[in-house]
């Protein structure tokens, strides 16, 4: 809270206002209000110190809805008592350095901008209308007609200046302590400006006379404006050239006249100037041209008076906008955010027409941001000329000063600290939660927000309660602040949940990090185990962190629970298997997991190597990924069965060590629905291991002649520990199994027999004819030729198969019997004898070709063998 040490109550009533579109952050309320240091009230209106019925209720919904003031206000009461009980103010000036204030008594009292009182001067005999000051001299004109000036180091030096006609402003140059040059005007129409000559004496020069009384003269820089019944009129100090006139607006009636209105100028910046007068804003740019060649002061008019200089215009000034308010203006200074502040009265309204009213508007558009009515002491007696307005800027922020004949009131922007302080008082804990990261400590803001949570709860709102504390945890804990604390008061919010069996809307949204108190957690599981929630009691334990809550009395719990057996028991086995498996007990977890038919039991046997553990559990394991009555098994087909039972068949055989084959063996044999299990361990083992299998080779060719026929012959061709003879007698009873027979009976050298077989039961001349031609064997053939001479489908095979033996078809067609019809013979007796005749050819072709080669090679090595050689015998002389 703000020292208010010098300050009293004020009484202000906003007015309705349209803000303006990027205003909407800075509306004031709707609802009347009461300032007493800066802390909004609900005033007492029309008599009544209290709302009763449907208007308490409205007042709420409104106070629900209501945004923070634009401004606050404070009284002043550090100003000397004689300041407004015997005498009142009539004129005031802001400056950087000092204040002050001239009263109806000509009276002029100096203080700093603290309102230190620095020294009360009596300088005029009537009210002081104007004030102005250089920061070295200042000067003050009165509705007596004189002017006085002094210094301000030694205020006692006063100078005083008859010019008998009343004073309405008065100016001094920038630099007066050189010049002594001063501008006036008033009721006697005239702007003169006066400057002492060289001998002491005052010269004056008219700058303008005979357009009525002269309401206010004003300078920037080398530019000096006057406003009288002309308007608003520029002039250049060192041209003596107009730069601009604006008149007065004029609706067409005789009662609008310049004269009844004080003007009231502000310069925002060093080349604007904001000039409130009447109902009427006008906002001017001026265009600053530097030149050597020109004077900086008032003084220099009146060497311009000789004409030494050039008339030049050097200087520029432009209407930028113009607004007309609903207010008669008695005061105006720029605002934050290219906006003003007008002091003014409502014309549009007769009800309290004569309370002040502060309206801030939109410098670029003329839009009504924020409005107040501001109730001042004695306010009923005053009129407009009564009130002023000023602004001063301090090191640390702008303030400004609502002066009265009988009140003066400091007027402040809304700080954040402000905003927080009155969210607070007015218990919107949100807003002021939310107001309160810039402008509170963090242990005041904590303190704010759980203000905010209990107002939630006591409103009923649960969830949105637990959803605010989640996320003010998450930024504290983000912020490192206040964490204890924090947790502390949360567990105390989340026991009332609790108390009040809220556990649903707590349980969705508690934050598990950082852990709260574990008491909290356990509560909540606790709840939903009794109460027999344990879908949520399931969902609770799934996403929280283990270390939050008592997982191992829950364990016990639990394991107590499932001993009971009753219609709950596969919940809670699913439960304490989630805990055993994130403990990585899984030991402890696979005989639930197996109960409960759990397949990553398998995965986790697999990847653990943890079979050993639980091998008497064989069939449990194998058919935990079955469902079905175990009858059903004899429904499926092979391909679904191999799916179904993958994982289990990969655990045997993967630790077929720990699993003894013949105890796996021994429990899928019984029932027999079994077999189909029991075939596929088989013969993935015999694959990976088939010495595991050796013994039991026999058991597979029944079990795939059952399940798999047309890989018996293939298993048959790659084993050799099954019994040769039952398997032969296990092919020989059964229909179909001629294939296999054939290769037995070839095994062990029965080629006869198995030649038979083929002729007679298979009828295929073709596989009889490469039977005998894998073997090789001479006599074979002549067995088949002689055993298949009555059947002309072998008799038109043998005689299309290439003759290997060379008299193949002499004897098939000598041993045919005279009488046996074969379709196709003549054709075929006529390819052999084409074939025969082409052979003969071909071989006395080769013949002939080898007979003349032979017989040249043979020529011309006789040739050579008859030749001589002559040899070259060199003389030698010795």
């Amino acid at each position: 809270m703000e020292d208010n040490h010098g300050y009293d109550e004020v009484r202000t009533m906003p007015v309705e206002y349209k803000p303006a579109e990027m205003e909407l952050e800075r509306r004031g309320s709707t609802d009347s209000k009461k300032v007493m240091n800066g802390n909004i009230e609900k005033p007492v209106r029309n008599g009544q110190d209290q709302p009763s019925g449907s208007e308490q209720d409205t007042e709420t919904d409104s106070d629900e809805e209501e945004m923070p003031p634009l401004l606050k206000y404070t009284r002043l009461n550090k100003l000397p008592t004689n300041f407004f009980n015997r005498d009142s103010i009539s004129a005031c000036l802001f400056e950087d350095e000092f204040f002050a204030f001239g009263t109806h008594s000509g009276l002029l009292h100096l203080t700093l901008p603290d309102f230190t009182a620095i020294q009360t001067l009596k300088l005029h005999r009537s009210s002081i209308l104007s004030i102005h000051s250089d920061n070295v001299y200042f000067a003050t004109g009165s509705i007596d007609g004189t002017v006085a000036i002094g210094l301000l180091e030694d205020p006692s030096n006063i100078t005083s200046f008859d010019f008998k006609r009343p004073i309405q402003a008065v100016v001094l140059s920038e630099d007066y302590a050189t010049h002594k040059t001063f501008v006036s005007g008033g009721m006697a129409g005239e702007v003169i400006l006066s400057q002492r000559n060289w001998l002491g004496n005052r010269v004056d020069t008219t700058l303008v006379k005979g357009e009525g009384p002269i309401m206010g003269i004003f300078t920037i820089g080398d530019i000096i404006l006057w406003m009288n019944d002309a308007g608003i009129t520029f002039c250049s100090i060192h041209s003596k050239t107009q730069l601009l006139n604006v008149k007065f607006p004029n609706d067409g009636s005789d009662e609008v006249r310049p004269a009844l209105y004080k003007p009231h100028v502000h310069f925002p910046e060093s080349d604007r100037i904001v000039v409130g007068w009447g109902k009427h804003i006008w906002m001017f740019k001026v265009s600053l041209k530097s030149s050597v060649d020109y004077g900086k002061n008032l003084g220099s008019i009146l060497s311009s008076a000789a004409s030494s200089l050039r008339a030049v215009p050097d200087k520029k000034v432009e209407l930028e906008h113009y607004f007309e308010l609903r207010l008669q203006i008695a005061g105006v200074a720029s605002f934050k955010d290219d906006q003003i502040l007008c002091l003014g009265f409502d014309t549009e309204s007769k009800e309290n027409s004569n309370i002040p009213e502060l309206q801030v508007i939109d410098a670029v558009s003329g839009v009504d941001v924020y409005s107040d009515e501001v109730i001042t002491k004695n306010y009923k007696n005053l009129s407009i000329n009564d009130y002023h307005l000023g602004k001063h800027i301090n090191e640390s922020f702008t303030e400004y000063f609502l002066i009265s004949a009988k009140d003066s009131i400091r007027i402040q922007v809304f700080s954040l600290n402000d905003h927080y302080n009155w969210y607070l008082k007015k218990g919107n804990y949100l807003k002021a939660w939310e107001v309160g990261k810039y402008a509170a400590t963090p242990d005041e803001r904590l303190s704010t927000g759980f203000k905010y949570v209990y107002q939630l709860l006591d409103d009923d709102e649960w969830e949105c309660a637990v959803s605010f504390i989640t996320s003010l945890i998450a930024s504290n804990v983000k912020e490192g602040q206040q964490v204890d604390r924090l947790l502390e008061e949360s567990r105390k919010v989340f026991m009332v949940f609790i108390d009040n069996g809220k556990v649903d809307c707590l349980a969705e949204s508690i934050p598990t990090e950082p852990p709260l108190d574990r008491s909290i957690y356990d509560s909540i599981l606790n709840y939903y185990l009794e109460e027999r929630k344990l879908e949520k009691f399931l969902d609770c334990i799934h996403k929280w962190p283990l270390n939050v809550y008592s997982f191992q009395g829950l364990q016990d719990q639990l394991e107590e629970k499932i001993e009971k057996h009753d219609a709950f028991e596969d919940t809670y086995r699913d439960a304490i298997i989630h805990l055993y498996l994130i403990q990585k007990l899984y030991v402890k977890a696979i005989p639930h997991m197996i109960k409960r038919k759990d397949i990553r039991v398998l995965d986790i046997l697999l990847t653990h190597n943890l079979a050993s553990q639980i091998t008497w559990r064989i069939l449990d394991l194998v058919l935990l990924p079955y469902d079905d009555d175990i009858k059903g098994l004899n429904k499926l087909s092979l391909a679904d069965a191999k799916q179904i039972f993958e994982k289990p068949m990969n655990l045997l055989v993967c630790n077929r060590h720990s699993f003894q084959t013949s105890k796996v063996v021994e429990t899928l044999s019984s029932p027999k629905e079994l077999r189909l299990i029991l075939f596929l361990y088989l013969s993935r083992l015999s694959v990976i291991d088939p010495d595991l299998t050796a013994k039991y080779e026999n058991d597979l060719i029944d079990l795939y002649a059952e399940f798999q026929k047309d890989q018996l012959l293939g298993f048959l061709k790659r084993r050799s520990n099954y019994d040769i003879e039952k398997a032969i007698e296990f092919c020989s009873n059964r229909r179909g199994f001629h294939n296999e027979l054939i290769y037995l009976w070839g095994k062990i050298g029965e080629n006869k027999k198995a030649l038979s077989l083929i002729i007679d039961e298979l009828n295929d001349p073709n596989l009889a004819i490469e039977f005998v031609k894998n073997w090789g064997d001479a006599e074979l053939w002549v067995f088949m030729v002689s055993y298949s001479m009555d059947k002309p489908k072998f008799i038109k095979a043998l005689l299309d198969s290439p003759d290997q033996f060379g008299k193949t078809y002499l004897e098939v067609i000598r041993a045919m019997p005279p009488d046996l019809h074969v379709d196709g013979l003549k054709s075929t007796l006529v390819r052999i004898s084409k074939d025969n005749a082409l052979n003969l050819q071909v071989s006395t072709n080769v013949f002939k070709i080898i007979d003349d080669e032979t017989k040249g090679y043979g020529l011309e090595y006789r040739k050579y063998m008859t030749m001589g050689k002559v040899f070259h015998v060199e003389e030698r002389n010795d």
